[in-house]
This record gives C-alpha cells, structure tokens and sequence, in this order.
C-alpha cells in the first residue's frame, strides 16, 4: 500500500545543543537579526512591508495535525518500516496550479510510489515538491545574454519571471501573494484525494525569509504554514544563519541538503541544531554528493558521525542535484551517474547501520529529453519548452530509476 499524503524576521538567538523549547512569544517580522543566503534584491520596495502583513493574515497552507501525521509516518520510515518517497518538479512556475496539470504530476508520483510499495513489500509516504516550490537558489546574481546583455537571473515565479527582458527579471515581492494564492488552489485540486485513503503531503526549499517568515504560525507548536515538510539547501545550512535557526524553532519535519563537501562536523552540528531532542519523524539528512564522491564513499563519514551521535535521521538520497552537467551549452543528467549515486548511497547507509529510507527526484509528467543514457551528440532537444531550472526524468525515466532504487534496497 501507498502512504500517499498532500494534501519574522526574529531577531533568532543561536541555540546550543539540547537547548529547551524557544520561546513562542517571540514577535515575527522583526527585521533585525541573521544573515540569509539566495534572498532576492529587493531593495527598499516600499510594498513590501504590507506584503508580509498580508501573508501574515492569509489562512495557513497546512493545518497542524497534518504536520504531526506525516511526522508519525516518517518515523516509520526512519525505523525501517516503510519507504519514503519524495519527487516534483524542479522549479514550480504559478501556470503549473492549473487542474489538468496537478492532477497529472498528483497520477504520475502516486503510479511511482505504489510501484516501490509492490518492489519492496512495504508501505511508501509520498511527498510531493508541489504547492510552493516557486523558488530557488541559484549560484550567479546574473545571467549574461548571447547579446550580450546582462539580467537578474531567474529565482523562480515567486520572485521574477522566466522570460528575459529587464522586467520581467525585475525581482516583485507582490509575487510572494501570488505564490499563496497559487500553492492554496493546488492543494484544493488535491483535496479530493484526502478521502481516497492517499493524501499527499506537499513540501518545497523553504528559501525566501520574506514568505516563510510571514507564514509562520502558532499553535500547539509553531510551524511552517507553507507546507507539511520544508527543507534547507546546500547553500543555505549555514549553521548560525536564518534558515537553519529557523527551521529549529517548527515542529514540521525538516530536510537538509547535503552536498560534497559537507564535512562530518558538519552534519553533527546540524542534527545537534535541529533536532536537539532526538526526536523521530523530525530530521531528513539529503545526500546530494555526485556519483564520483559517493562512489569514493564520500557518504560515509557523515553517516557514521551521524550514528555515533545518537539522533535519529531520515537518511534520503537526492542522485539529481550532484549529477548536473553542461554540455553544448545545455545542463542535462545522465541516468548511468543517477544509478550510480543510488546504489552508493544504499550501500554507505547499511554500511553504517542505517535504513536507506528515501529517493529525491526531480521529474515531470511531460515527455521531455533533459536526461540521457549518455552524452547526446548534439544539443539536446527537450521535446518541450527548456525547464525553468534543472534537468527532469521524464515518466518512464523516473520509473526506471524507481525500480532501480528498489532493487538496490532488496527487500
């Protein structure tokens, strides 16, 4: 069977290992305090300010007791019982909220995760990159044109838009209400399937301050508004910076991206910030090292510091992000180096005690050409319009390397 679940500023105090609860009484939107990696140039918008109050008004995306199932169904998973799998788009754009699309990226990750269910004889969560991953990191400020011409480089429909003229570039932070409006009318698509015994749960890069902060909400605990599961990029886990002290303050379950050099200080640092109280259901540690690291047994230290700590983690492998080539000008991945990380990954986990437990995979329900077996002989053609970011599987690809993951598993 098929868990298939979707649906301030504060001025935040470095907490040190094993700290007690925070103090909820805090005020959010206080602008004084941490750095913050990947924020768009906003400047001094003068709407700003009112748009954060907006946000702050607007009904939360989830509801606290969703957040709490699905934090039951990732112990599962963390324990041995079942499989996690997490899979979407790379880059959400505000057009994706239409009803024909959402259901077909809903059918196409509910067929993958019932597939691995029937692989591996057990039950398998799914959650869904969908209902606000309209923003993302990107590692230059700027895009130079063939023409010459230098632009903002695209962040996602959240911030500015894909086309490449000056204003479309222009980061808008009134797109911060539009990506509310479009991640509520997604998981309205998605409410239906609450009732079919397969809900999906939805999650996304909690990047932006000026969203995740207003979004916040207070209740039994406090939590992330903006989806049931948020998590932290590469190039955003700095430890004393927003997003990590942040995200330690929410009873949401929590991701980290984990790139190549990631250090096992590192990692202890992080579980020892997020999750103090060794709690389970909690923490997902995302491997995203590249097929050469982790076939070198990059992954190792780091499970291993991660074991000897004691805490409990979801350890999930993301074989998409460490695997980005460019060639003739276009970034593509190659399905030989997915396989590869994969199979590291389940064996670097075990080597070291523990559960192999999640896929990460960015893909689409359209038939495009971004990912190959090997290097194609001249540009590639996607078969569609090129992907607002990083390169997708298509279905057929990404139930191949679903059943790859299965059989790397072998259960």
């Amino acid at each position: 069977m098929a868990y298939s679940s979707v649906h301030g500023g504060d001025d935040l105090p470095l907490r040190s290992p094993g700290a007690g609860a925070p103090d909820t009484a805090e005020p959010y939107g206080n602008p004084r305090g941490l750095a913050a990696a990947q924020q768009p140039s906003w400047g001094d918008h003068p709407g700003l300010p009112e748009i954060r109050e907006r946000l702050a008004e607007l009904p939360a995306l989830v509801t606290p007791s969703e957040v709490s199932t699905l934090r039951e169904l990732l112990a599962r998973v963390e324990s041995g019982a079942a499989y996690l799998l997490h899979v979407g788009e790379c880059a959400e754009t505000f057009a994706m909220a239409d009803g024909a699309h959402v259901d077909a990226r809903s059918a196409l990750y509910r067929k993958l995760a019932g597939r691995l269910s029937e692989r591996t004889g057990r039950p398998v969560v799914l959650v869904a990159r969908m209902a606000g991953q309209h923003a993302k990191p990107r590692s230059r400020p700027l895009e130079c044109l063939a023409d010459g011409t230098v632009l903002p480089v695209y962040r996602g429909d959240a911030v500015n838009g894909l086309e490449a003229t000056a204003v479309a570039r222009a980061p808008e932070p009134c797109r911060l209400l539009t990506s509310h409006a479009r991640s509520q009318e997604t998981l309205a698509r998605l409410a239906p399937q609450r009732h079919d015994g397969h809900p999906v749960f939805v999650s996304h890069e909690a990047l932006l301050r000026d969203y995740e902060e207003p979004m916040t909400r207070e209740a039994d605990h406090r939590y992330a508004g903006s989806g049931h599961l948020v998590w932290i990029g590469e190039r955003t886990r700095k430890l004393t910076d927003w997003h990590v002290q942040w995200a330690s303050r929410l009873h949401n379950p929590i991701g980290v991206k984990l790139g190549p050099g990631t250090t096992d200080r590192d990692v202890v640092d992080l579980v020892r910030a997020l999750n103090p109280r060794h709690e389970t259901g909690r923490l997902s540690l995302i491997a995203r090292t590249g097929a050469a690291a982790a076939a070198a047994g990059g992954l190792d230290p780091l499970v291993s510091a991660v074991a000897g700590s004691g805490s409990p983690v979801l350890w999930q492998c993301d074989p998409m992000h460490g695997n980005t080539r460019t060639h003739n000008g276009e970034k593509l991945r190659l399905l030989p180096d997915l396989r590869a990380e994969i199979s590291s990954f389940v064996t670097s986990v075990r080597r070291h005690g523990g559960h192999p437990g999640g896929l990460h995979l960015e893909v689409t329900p359209e038939a495009v050409r971004e990912c190959h077996e090997s290097l194609p002989g001249r540009t590639p053609d996607s078969g569609t319009d090129a992907p607002p970011c990083d390169p997708r599987l298509n279905p057929a690809q990404a139930m191949e390397i679903v059943e790859h993951f299965a059989d790397a598993v072998g259960v």
